[in-house]
């Protein structure tokens, strides 16, 4: 995990693992409330709508893309607070 500014008054956070990643053609699929991959362990498919909804909200971005390590790449882009 890293995180940094960006300038312009935006911040980024990176989150990546070394899981078996996620295919770009479902990328937006899992952005969609309930909706999940992996059926083999207990979940309800919110976290990332979720996570993408607040990120809206916000007007940041999140971005799903291939981490070097072999998974799946999250990039949060959000708007610095206002000092």
């Amino acid at each position: 995990m890293s995180a940094g500014a960006m300038g312009m008054g935006r911040l980024l956070l990176v989150i990546e693992d070394d899981g078996p990643g996620l295919p770009e053609d479902r990328r937006d699929e899992v952005l969609k409330r309930g909706t999940r991959l992996d059926e083999d362990v207990p979940g309800t498919g919110l976290g990332l709508s979720i996570v993408d909804e607040l990120t809206r909200a916000y007007e940041g971005r999140l971005t799903l893309g291939d981490s070097d390590m072999g998974g799946l790449k999250a990039m949060l882009e959000l708007p610095a607070a206002e000092s």
